[in-house]
């Protein structure tokens, strides 16, 4: 009976091992995700400015290429292409953020998450590097204008453009290589854990397109206080080299105002993701990091109409002029519709017409029954006279 009861009690313990575990188990995993809070006030505001980042960029992209005036600059070219890849961005990238907080848990499957990462990737690097690119142009635009004027636009503008999306998914060459995506709890979606594909997205696609940023920021600041400089002692220059300087000092203020936000929106999610190592920091955190990212992308439209008043007004001109069309083709379609329902009722009433004329001119023979037969009895009674009188 004893071994009998030595064989039976560890079973109990098993189970209730087991159990335990278990519970550990699924209480660690609700500690390491987000709070119900959190994800239900991340998924309200992602899709606010997801809605309000698309249409701001697909205006913005409209109003470029439909008008001439802009799109024959240079620097509206590169605007476009940047733009094109914050709407990709934010339609793909980040509306699956905002599901993943809405239903706190990945909804889109293995394979969407790791192109969801991938994509991520690209993107950051190729926004990163449009705004080194657009850095270099500001920079031979004021210090050495007489540089772009040697070299061929059209290659330029090639070159540089594929270099910006070419540069990017080369450096994701080894995580493509090896399976080092995985899903990670804190953020709700997928993220790289390979050393080598993090170290060359830290230097490649964020180091070096920062410092070369900043340089050419510098480069152009203290180009702009040496030339106020000399134009504040002589006095003989002239007004449009003035104003052409002050123009290109605007536009180059406005994307150092792009820069920065991408800047404080992007970089401390990437410094927290590369401190904490061991998932130390509460879930919440990442939440708050992942929506500062998605309004530094989804803000840029807003702050190019802030910031240059042609692009706003060719904005709201183009919006203006779409609402015109659309209330126009409304109109026309009403009027069409009741030019048919008039046409219709204008043959309805001349067929009716046709009738009533056809049926005066050619009226029917009705002859009543008593009036032909008295005629007929009338007519036969003539007859007989005619004939006595004869006789007689």
């Amino acid at each position: 009976m004893m071994n009998e009861a030595a064989l039976i009690t560890p079973e109990p313990w098993l189970m209730k091992t087991n159990l335990t575990s278990c519970y550990q188990q699924t209480l660690s995993d609700q500690l390491s995700q987000p709070t119900r809070q959190a994800t239900f006030v991340g998924a309200i505001l992602a899709f606010v400015f997801i809605f309000f980042g698309l249409i701001g960029n697909f205006i913005l992209i409209t109003t470029i290429l439909s008008v001439k005036k802009l799109r024959s600059h240079i620097i509206n070219i590169f605007i476009v292409s940047l733009q094109f890849n914050d709407l990709l961005n934010i339609g793909f990238n980040q509306f699956f953020v905002g599901l993943s907080y809405a239903n706190r848990g990945w909804l889109g499957g293995c394979i969407i998450c790791k192109l969801v990462t991938y994509f991520s990737t690209i993107c950051m690097g190729c926004l990163l590097w449009h705004h080194c690119l657009i850095a270099i142009h500001r920079l031979i635009v004021v210090v050495y204008p007489s540089l772009l004027r040697r070299m061929s636009i059209r290659t330029y503008i090639i070159v540089s453009l594929v270099i910006t999306r070419i540069l990017p998914i080369l450096c994701c060459i080894p995580s493509f290589l090896t399976d080092s995506i995985a899903y990670s709890s804190q953020a709700l979606r997928c993220s790289m854990y390979n050393k080598f594909q993090i170290y060359i997205n830290i230097t490649i696609l964020i180091l070096l397109p920062n410092v070369i940023i900043i340089f050419c920021f510098v480069g152009i600041f203290f180009h702009v206080l040496r030339a106020t400089h000399v134009s504040g002692r002589r006095n003989n220059t002239r007004v449009s080299t003035s104003h052409s300087l002050r123009r290109e000092i605007r536009i180059t203020k406005m994307f150092a105002v792009l820069f920065t936000l991408f800047f404080l929106g992007y970089h401390p999610y990437g410094f927290v993701r590369a401190y904490d190592k061991r998932r130390q920091l509460h879930p919440d955190i990442y939440v708050l990091l992942t929506l500062l990212y998605c309004i530094s992308i989804c803000a840029s439209p807003l702050v190019y109409g802030i910031m240059n008043n042609q692009l706003l007004n060719e904005s709201m001109r183009v919006v203006f002029n779409c609402w015109r069309c659309q209330k126009i083709d409304n109109y026309k379609k009403s009027s069409h519709r009741r030019f048919k329902k008039n046409v219709k009722k204008s043959s309805i009433l001349t067929n009716g017409i046709n009738n009533v004329n056809c049926n005066r001119v050619n009226p029917p023979i009705t002859v009543p029954m008593h009036t032909s037969t008295s005629r007929s009895l009338k007519n036969e009674t003539n007859s007989i006279t005619i004939l006595d009188t004869s006789h007689v």
